[in-house]
């Protein structure tokens, strides 16, 4: 009888060894590597939640047309940037004449480099003209554009009614202002200095400065 017991004791321990080594050798298996081992193609298997597998299958990747957004490289933006700027020149300059009496019209001049000559200007003195004739009109002060001529110009090139030639001037503008400014520039950016001036006793009577920085700048030259 001790004899079966010791013999029962053997074999189940044996048994039990076998279990340990098959389990270690399991958990040190990679689970699809029995299947891969059928599988001559080497198919890639994905599980499901059910434990059971499936050949995978890749995602199909559609092409997205990606849509510019607005930059500070923006042209447009730019300009509205320039015209922001502007208008709050032009908010300072009212809040000094408050009180004058403004009955004859302001023209606005081309703002110029601050040298010696005050002679020099480019299209980002031009642009600052043009947009503070529309900041001024807003605030419903007079405005008169001195370069507009007495006639239309009809060619076959278009009809035109500027003219940047004195002669072609229409001469019955009876300026009362003038609406100007200088443009410094420096490391990082552009100073720009407004005024308008009493055009018959040159008399200050309002200013304004800002600061442009250059993407602003460079962006309108």
């Amino acid at each position: 009888m001790l004899k079966i017991s010791k013999l029962l004791s053997i074999t189940l321990l044996s048994t039990a060894l076998s279990a340990c080594s098959s389990l270690q050798l399991l958990q040190g298996m990679n689970p699809l590597s029995a299947l891969n081992s059928k599988n001559p193609n080497n198919e890639r298997f994905c599980a499901n939640d059910d434990g059971t597998f499936h050949t995978c299958q890749d995602m199909v990747l559609h092409n997205i047309e990606m849509k510019p957004h607005p930059s500070l490289f923006s042209t447009d933006l730019h300009f509205n940037r320039l015209a922001e700027y502007t208008e709050q020149m032009t908010a300072d300059l009212q809040n000094d004449v408050r009180g004058i009496q403004v009955d004859q019209p302001i023209v606005v001049a081309s703002f110029v480099h601050l040298d010696s000559s005050l002679q020099n200007t480019d299209s980002l003195g031009i642009q600052l003209a043009e947009s503070f004739i529309n900041e001024l009109q807003q605030t419903g002060l007079p405005v008169a554009d001195h370069k507009l001529m007495g006639v239309l110009d009809v060619n076959d090139k278009g009809d035109f009614a500027f003219s940047r030639n004195m002669v072609q001037f229409y001469n019955d503008v009876n300026i009362g202002y003038v609406l100007t400014g200088t443009m410094q520039r420096n490391s990082r950016g552009l100073v720009v200095n407004a005024r308008i001036i009493n055009f018959k006793t040159n008399a200050v009577v309002a200013s304004s400065s800002k600061f442009l920085p250059n993407i602003v700048v460079n962006g309108l030259m």
